[in-house]
């Protein structure tokens, strides 16, 4: 019998209920979404039970078996090649990952590794699972929202993912891989105070060209990328997320127990425009040159009083 092998990564809905009007309105796949050849997002493959992935990324347990209370809202799944199928080497090309990683600038869900599996076939009989990384650092993902998070990812998305994963630079100027690593680590954060230091100091690898009047830099230049998108974020809003975040990283306190609407609204539209700076930078070489050197950035958005007194 021939022997086929899928990584997979479910997405759950166990993380926010669905709101009905945002299903109707903006609603997941019906069928078998394609990202490429053997790539897709939907059901699992062979009609495998979504059950059984979550049984094998589960910590093992000894007489305790309770019902779970979620189930899968779909799953990225991609054939891989039998001979480069190792039980410990799940996305090994990093495809499934950068393709995770591309999904969240265009719409930030909880989909991580910590529901990843590699699945054995010989034929169409599944033999045998293997988890992915489902306890590595990193393995969960974080939104920031209280109840109403539509966490998952609509056609209309998913038709961007599968059209932007042609364009996705792997080599692009270091500004934009380094603040490409920063806002990662800001999805993986779960305490606000880490997300934000993530966050600032991603928008810091773009925009910063000096050591001198940080603040001042950060307070110009964020606004003036954000109205380039499209979007509007003020320099007092910039000042006082830039003072929390150095408050933060100096060790001081800075309290984000109290998640207000307004403090997850502000931080929403921070992160927005940073994922949709990213999203075409990682995208389109003209934009991304906008980053690729001190002077390229002073050109398009100004020094931003980076002189000492």
């Amino acid at each position: 019998m021939s022997e086929e092998v899928f990584d997979v990564i479910l997405q759950s809905t166990g993380h926010f209920e669905a709101d009905v009007f945002a299903y109707q309105q903006n609603r997941p796949p019906k069928d078998d979404f394609s990202l490429g050849d053997e790539f897709w997002v939907g059901s699992l493959p062979n009609g495998v039970r979504s059950d059984l992935v979550f049984d094998a990324c589960a910590p093992a347990c000894m007489n305790f078996r309770p019902a779970r209370q979620y189930g899968m809202r779909y799953a990225f799944c991609r054939r891989v090649q039998p001979d480069h199928a190792d039980y410990y080497d799940w996305d090994s090309q990093f495809r499934l990952r950068r393709t995770i990683f591309l999904s969240r600038l265009i719409r930030p869900t909880t989909i991580a590794t910590d529901l990843s599996a590699r699945l054995y076939f010989e034929g169409q009989e599944l033999k045998t699972i293997v988890a992915g990384p489902t306890q590595s650092l990193g393995a969960q993902a974080w939104v920031v929202a209280k109840d109403d998070w539509r966490d998952w990812l609509a056609v209309s998305e998913l038709e961007l993912l599968r059209h932007f994963l042609t364009k996705y630079n792997l080599t692009p100027p270091d500004r934009v891989r380094q603040a490409r690593k920063h806002i990662d680590h800001a999805f993986h954060a779960f305490y606000m105070d880490q997300r934000c230091a993530s966050l600032v100091t991603s928008f810091e690898s773009l925009l910063k060209v000096s050591d001198y009047r940080s603040t001042k830099q950060f307070m110009s230049k964020a606004p003036r990328l954000a109205e380039m998108l499209g979007h509007e974020l003020t320099g007092a809003e910039a000042e006082v997320l830039y003072k929390d975040r150095s408050a933060f990283v100096h060790g001081s306190s800075v309290s984000f127990t109290d998640l207000s609407d307004e403090l997850i609204e502000k931080y929403n539209r921070f992160e927005r425009v940073l994922r949709l700076a990213l999203l075409r930078a990682s995208t389109e070489p003209d934009f991304a040159e906008l980053f690729s050197s001190p002077e390229a950035v002073e050109e398009t958005f100004g020094k931003g009083s980076i002189q000492p007194d």
